[in-house]
């Protein structure tokens, strides 16, 4: 009888071991809510169109990142032909909600979970200033400088810093994504163009009927780079050069739009490079990375901080819709 109890107590002991054990190779979700306020939601209200294109624009990297990981990235028609075409068919079936990014793309949010959390709580304050300057709030700026600070206490805040676009894109895996891939990275810089190109032309419209005839050149532009994806464009559309106004009286925010982007890009690079042939390689890769971005560490020792007079990119001009934002100045962009 004492025998049995002791091979049960060891038995208990070996699996509260392996629980253990298991429980530190688990990483702990804490995912935060988005900022609760009047606002919210007011796009969909408001612009339904322009709401139903970022749904579609939701499913697009999630559905990249998933594919990248279960193919090692070696299958380019699998990338570039039915990867790529289950986005666009997604986008045109014009979904009225955003996706579940995590139903999408499994393997790739356990593998690095909090570089997702990271995009989703930028994504978030994309579509906080998309539903505030969809309102009919009278002080708009004073809402948009609520969400920023709600946005900055995140420890997954991307630095509102420039940082320098072109370092980041020096690693030794970087453009892998773009040279094997180009249709569908010049889908993904698609999405970047519409995401920052509506912001002057929403804050300039006084009323919601001009709001809708102001977009609607930016978004027959992005179809068209849709159905010809633009992969003669050098570097991703910048929101300084599609949304002056915007960048000028927001700085902190263009800045962490930019850098959202540009983190985006070194993930798909990172998940195309066979430089790093292991998943838990590109995890790695993934968050020592990632920690160039986050405004608790951008501070004065970051390397990639552009100092005062430094330029963090040059770029080409991409043909647009005539009205559409980048007619006369491009997104630019470029490492040469």
């Amino acid at each position: 009888m004492r025998t049995q109890q002791l091979l049960a107590l060891f038995g208990v002991t070996i699996l509260i071991a392996g629980v253990t054990g298991a429980c530190a190779q688990i990483e702990q979700r804490d995912k935060r809510f988005y900022y609760r306020a009047l606002w919210n939601f007011a796009l969909r209200e408001n612009l339904q169109a322009l709401d139903i294109e970022f749904n579609g624009v939701d499913f697009g990297h999630s559905n990249l990142y998933e594919n990248l990981l279960l193919t090692g990235a070696k299958d380019v028609p699998a990338i570039e032909d039915r990867a790529r075409k289950e986005t666009l068919r997604f986008i045109a079936s014009r979904p009225v909600l955003n996706p579940n990014e995590e139903a999408i793309a499994p393997n790739y949010m356990k593998l690095a979970w909090k570089a997702q959390n990271t995009f989703d709580e930028a994504h978030a304050l994309h579509r906080a200033t998309y539903d505030i300057y969809s309102s009919d709030l009278a002080d708009k700026d004073a809402a948009i400088r609520k969400v920023v600070a709600f946005y900055r206490d995140s420890k997954y805040a991307i630095t509102a810093k420039r940082l320098d676009h072109q370092r980041l894109d020096t690693f030794p895996y970087s453009t892998s994504f773009r040279r094997k891939f180009p249709l569908f990275n010049a889908t993904i810089w698609a999405y970047h163009y519409l995401q920052v190109a509506v912001y002057d032309p929403l804050g300039a419209a006084p009323t919601l009927d001009v709001k809708e005839h102001v977009v609607e050149p930016i978004l027959r532009t992005y179809h068209g780079y849709l159905d010809k994806p633009p992969v003669e464009w050098t570097f991703m559309p910048m929101t300084a050069e599609l949304s002056p106004k915007f960048a000028a009286e927001y700085p902190e925010i263009a800045n962490i739009f930019d850098n959202l982007h540009m983190m985006h890009d070194n993930i798909s690079d990172i998940l195309t490079t066979d430089l790093l042939p292991t998943w838990e390689e590109k995890r790695q890769e993934i968050y020592r990375v990632t920690q160039a971005y986050y405004w608790a560490s951008a501070d004065t020792t970051n390397p990639f901080i552009v100092r005062d007079g430094q330029s963090h990119h040059s770029g080409s001009t991409p043909a647009v819709e005539p009205g559409a934002p980048g007619e006369h100045s491009g997104h630019s962009g470029g490492h040469q």
